[in-house]
């Protein structure tokens, strides 16, 4: 037996725009959500060396290190 399938549905610009943009933050949370420890670790090797050069940028890569390893432990701690 065949299934019926509905064409696809029509959105508009808005709902395009609207669905584009869930699918890129769900992509950006299941990236940080796997990834934000390994980055802290990756911060934490490589922020005093770029310190010693520019301690604006060593301190940017120490706080997008924490600051991705934080939103990790809240997004378990909260749960699906």
């Amino acid at each position: 037996m065949t299934r019926y399938r509905a064409p696809p549905r029509r959105r508009g610009l808005l709902g395009n725009f609207v669905h584009s943009a869930r699918k890129a933050l769900y992509t950006a949370d299941h990236f940080l959500r796997a990834s934000g420890p390994v980055m802290k670790q990756i911060a934490m090797v490589a922020a005093p060396a770029i310190a010693k050069t520019n301690p604006a940028a060593g301190a940017a890569v120490a706080a997008i290190g924490q600051a991705a390893d934080g939103y990790s432990q809240l997004r378990q701690q909260l749960g699906d």
